[in-house]
């Protein structure tokens, strides 16, 4: 990936496009130096990651970064520099160090240890940032990347939007996406780089960056199907939904136009299957179906279509979903759906898709997050989708429904303005109902609010201009119509008004009736009570409880402490030390004496076989010592005498050459050549000296045809070099020649006798050689007796040192067998010690005990007296207070009734307090609608109907009106009173049951409804069906019976 670009006319190496960092000397310049002196720069153009620039550095620069390389890494191995020590102006020199230097470069790139060096010589020389070393180590340096890979990450803070552009690069995206394809379905224990702590929130930060970087990267990104690969993590491991949305975001941000067949093409590819994993995790549902709504134009729905197939059951996941926000954005989907036409082929599947959406939209509390708000209609693609849904007269009361509780921001919500103009202006409800008609003119309403105007419609939207506009934003044209315009609105509003209002009021008169009776029964029954003092009756009788609950205390803790004495006693009487046998015991200590015996006299044995084998290793050492100084006087004889004689050869060698030179033939002729070659080399030299001058100067008559100038001046300076050495070898020659015979005779005679001596020499060293060749025999036979001996006193000392330790180990084996008898026998004698002092102590223990339990029994004495007392008050005062309770529930105050209801109103308020059952309405109401959720028609997902029928309404002839059951409780704590006479509370129980009426009763035994679970979908719709219809219409049921705890 980092390498050098060839220089001209070489080949090999990558092109700018393929490679990170590349480097070419593309000119030279020459410049001249602060000292006036001139020197040759050569520029080099950097390719960092695509951009390029310039370096200029001279060759004491390259030779300085030459140095510090290999200071730096031991065991680099670089080319050469090119020669020093020639003018470095010269052009073929120039030309040379171009091509020398360009090849230098491409090592010192190619190179692990030089990328990687600490003090960033190479990266200073180019003028590279930190930012581009630490992304050419990631693609560069295999091993570095787990380290470079976090430092890489911060790339994409905003200080270095200048820099992150090197995350576009083909090499980093492919390394990038290698290793997203490592944490999808690689393990921990595979070694790659990409398997450390936190690498997948820095690949994740990396490809949001690339993502964003530019347009190239990201087509090249979403090609190698990185949603595919971002999703997978998120299949692997939930939790990486929030790292893979970083980079996802930037997708749906900067591909919003083309995000519908972007999706598409990964739908195709097998993203269903991913979506459909997804869509089964609470954690990620919301996020598929965001993921989906921003994309949900043709090319999307296309696989969610298909009844029973793997889209729709992902549909239906969402629709299930615990989340409610999530709940609402898969019925919006599903709508989707609808409003496209793509169940229009089978009715029964559009009748069951379109009661899924109603039975979620039906309820819209979760859209009141700002969250979701902005979900639905931040796009414009989103309004778009809306205002196909507004189109659709089945669809159009729910979506604006959701639109009413999401309340959007008006400037968005503009958009659509003419959609819901439209809705309004439906006279008459030839498409859209009355209650339809009020929602769209109460987000109407919510953009005139705020003064928003209504942009141009854009595709699928309606032209008509929005009534919502504020007036100094309208345009002339758009006063057409706008009296029949206002008019519809407000006919809308105010239809909407007075349905709200006559339900509050029918709810009004349905409680007044109860609240009037509650309230005469409560002032009648609510009369001060008497006093009842509990305090001191429940002073005394916590006091009574302690004193009783302490006697007890202390009696349980004697008795069970007198039962540990008599026990600890019986035990300390026939207890023993420990379990072993004690004559065993004693044996086996005897045993270990004896043994240890033994050891200490074999230790006591090789001591003395260690100082006689030292001894004897001692003087084999000093025979072994002569021995080595013998041998050392031999070699070093041998070593002089060898060096005499091939000193007497080289002085013979040397006298016969003197005396062959001495008797060379032809002298004077051969010193004569030399001479003349001499000056013929020099005259050649001035005569080319001399024409480079007139080319130089610009006499052309020295060109060839075609040659240029600095052709020639290069052809000349070749020239001259190749005489300069040839002129050096003559002269060389000419110094060989120049010699005297008669001194090289005279010569050759003294090397001759010095010869002779150095063999006279030689042979006096050989007679002192062979003396001290007998001298070494000698020693040899003594050496070898001596190590003999100390070999065989070793041999006897190892076999005592093993008979030892054999012995040692079965002592030790013995102690250690009988260590823990030992430590046995002394903690039983300790436990038993233990004992014994226990007993005296709990003796002085139990002594106190006694005391105490006699002082408890005189305070539970007193507390039992004072209690008696306390119970004679209290049960006075019930018996006073029994009285006052007969009196006032015996007296019960008439109950004044509202006047009927008027013709037509709803049905008259349930008696919350026994009246009799209401009477049957005059005439029948309406009949209900179809139940859209309980029919018959097959369920579009074929896993089954995903809703359970829900329970018919009771009939209006069973209805009947019940009053609240008193509060539990309230006579039980009267009953037990002990001053009441048998007759007495039997007056007053029929008393009570001949106050309470017969549906008071009922209602105590009939069971609140269970409260609504709002994650429970198919008890969500259940409930439902006996809902009022989105028009505000009764449906078939009658009032139900109210709850016992409805006040």
């Amino acid at each position: 990936m980092l390498n050098m670009e060839p220089p001209d006319g070489e080949s090999g190496g990558g092109s700018v496009a393929s490679s990170c960092v590349s480097v070419r000397i593309v000119r030279t310049e020459e410049q001249t130096s602060l000292m006036m002196q001139r020197f040759t720069a050569y520029v080099i153009e950097v390719n960092d990651f695509g951009r390029c620039s310039e370096a200029s550095h001279r060759y004491g620069d390259f030779e300085t970064l030459h140095k510090a390389l290999l200071t730096e890494c031991p065991g680099l191995h670089l080319p050469p520099m090119p020669p020093k020590g020639v003018d470095g102006t010269d052009v073929a020199v120039v030309a040379t160090r171009k091509v020398e230097l360009e090849k230098l470069m491409r090592a010192m790139l190619g190179s692990p240890e030089v990328l990687m060096e600490k003090q960033l010589h190479l990266w200073k020389f180019l003028n590279l940032s930190n930012p581009t070393v630490i992304a050419s180590r990631f693609v560069c340096v295999p091993r570095s990347r787990g380290n470079t890979l976090r430092t890489l990450a911060k790339l994409v803070e905003p200080k270095y939007k200048d820099d992150v552009y090197r995350l576009g690069h083909p090499a980093v995206l492919d390394l990038l996406m290698e290793g997203l394809r490592e944490l999808r379905g690689g393990g921990m224990d595979s070694g790659h780089w990409s398997q450390q702590s936190e690498s997948r929130v820095a690949i994740c930060k990396l490809l949001s960056g690339a993502l964003g970087g530019s347009d190239e990267a990201r087509a090249r990104l979403i090609q190698a199907d990185v949603i595919a690969q971002l999703l997978g993590l998120v299949e692997r491991d939930e939790f990486a939904l929030d790292d893979a949305r970083i980079a996802l975001n930037v997708i749906v941000a900067r591909e919003a136009e083309k995000l519908d067949t972007i999706l598409a093409g990964f739908l195709r590819r097998g993203g269903l299957s991913q979506l459909a994993v997804l869509a089964t995790r609470a954690k990620c549902q919301e996020f598929v179906a965001k993921l989906l709504w921003l994309a949900w134009d043709a090319p999307v729905r296309a696989p969610f279509a298909q009844p029973g197939g793997q889209g729709l059951r992902i549909l239906q996941a969402l629709l299930k979903s615990p989340m409610p926000t999530c709940s609402l954005l898969g019925a919006v989907l599903l709508a989707g759906l609808i409003a496209s036409g793509d169940f229009d082929a089978e009715p029964a599947h559009r009748s069951e898709a379109l009661r899924l959406v109603r039975s979620v939209l039906q309820d819209t509390q979760a859209a009141t997050d700002p969250q979701f708000s902005k979900t639905l209609c931040g796009a414009n693609s989103s309004l778009v989708r809306l205002a196909g849904l507004l189109d659709d007269a089945d669809l159009a009361p729910l979506v604006l429904g959701l639109l009413c509780a999401a309340k959007p921001q008006p400037a968005k919500l503009s958009r659509i303005a003419g959609n819901l103009a439209s809705i309004v202006g439906d006279k008459g409800g030839l498409i859209h109902n009355e209650e339809t008609r009020a929602r769209a003119a109460e987000l109407l309403l919510h953009i005139q609010g705020t003064g928003a105007s209504a942009p141009s419609t854009g595709p699928g939207m309606s032209s008509t201009t929005s009534a919502g506009a504020s007036a100094g934003g309208m345009e002339l044209q758009q006063c057409e119509g706008i009296a029949a315009h206002e008019e519809s609105l407000d006919t809308a509003l105010r239809t909407q008004l007075e349905e709200g209002v006559a339900r509050s009021q029918q709810a009004l008169q349905l409680r007044g009736e109860g609240v009037r009776e509650a309230s005469a029964t409560a002032r009648h029954r609510l009369q001060p009570l008497p006093t009842l003092d509990f305090q001191a009756f429940d002073k005394s009788f916590s006091s009574f409880k302690i004193a009783r609950e302490s006697w007890e205390k202390i009696l349980r803790e004697s008795e069970i402490l007198h039962h540990d004495m008599e026990s600890q006693l019986l035990d300390l009487r026939a207890a023993r030390p420990s379990s072993v046998d004690p004559h065993l015991y004693k044996e086996r200590l005897l045993s270990a004496e004896r043994i240890y015996a033994e050891v200490k006299s074999q230790r006591e044995a090789l001591a003395v076989a260690d100082a006689d084998a030292r001894e004897k290793q001692t003087r084999a050492e000093a025979s072994s010592a002569h021995y080595r100084r013998a041998a050392d006087d031999v070699k070093r004889l041998e070593e002089e005498i060898g060096s005499l004689r091939i000193q007497k050869t080289e002085k013979e060698t040397q006298a016969t050459k003197l005396r062959h030179k001495a008797n060379t033939p032809s002298l004077d002729q051969m010193k004569q050549q030399a001479a003349a070659a001499i000056e013929r080399s020099l005259a050649q030299a001035r005569e080319l000296q001399t024409i480079g001058q007139r080319v130089q100067q610009g006499d052309p008559d020295h060109l060839r045809e075609g040659e240029s100038r600095d052709q020639k001046i290069a052809e000349i300076t070749r020239k001259l070099a190749e005489m300069k050495t040839q002129h050096q070898r003559l002269v060389q020659q000419q110094k060989d020649l120049d010699f005297d015979p008669r001194e090289l005779n005279d010569q050759a005679s003294r090397i001759e006798a010095e010869a002779s001596d150095l063999a006279s020499r030689a042979d006096s060293l050989e007679l002192r050689r062979m003396e001290a060749d007998r001298e070494r025999s000698d020693k040899i036979g003594s050496s070898t007796r001596d190590s003999q001996d100390a070999r065989y006193a070793q041999d006897q000392r190892s076999s005592l040192a093993a008979q030892l330790s054999t012995t040692e180990s079965e002592a030790k084996r013995q102690l250690s067998a009988l260590q823990p008898l030992i430590q046995e026998h002394h903690a039983g004698w300790q436990r038993l010690l233990a004992q014994q002092k226990k007993l005296d102590a709990d003796q002085h223990v139990l002594t106190g005990k006694v005391d105490e339990m006699a002082r408890s029994a005189e305070t539970e004495n007193i507390m039992r007296s004072s209690l008696v007392e306390q119970v004679d008050h209290l049960m006075g005062d019930l018996q006073r207070l029994r009285s006052f309770l007969s009196e006032v529930g015996s007296s019960p105050l008439p109950v004044v009734r509202p006047s009927a209801a008027p013709s037509g109103s709803a049905a008259a308020p349930n008696d919350l307090f026994g009246s009799a059952p209401a009477a049957a309405p005059a005439a029948a109401p309406a009949a209900a609608p179809d139940d859209l959720f309980g029919s018959t028609t097959p369920d579009v997902f074929d896993d089954g109907p995903l809703l359970a029928g829900s329970p018919l309404a009771p009939s209006p002839a069973v209805a009947t009106t019940v009053r609240p059951s008193m509060p539990a409780g309230l006579l039980q704590e009267e009953d037990p009173i002990p001053s009441l006479s048998p007759s007495a509370h039997a007056a007053e129980t029929n008393h009570i049951v001949q106050t309470t009426s017969p549906s008071a009763l009922n209602a105590a035994s009939v069971p609140a409804p269970a409260p609504l679970d709002d994650d429970d979908f198919d008890a969500f719709l259940r409930e439902d069906n006996s809902a009022v219809s989105l028009s505000g219409a009764a449906t078939a049921a009658s009032p139900t019976t109210a709850p016992a705890d409805e006040l």
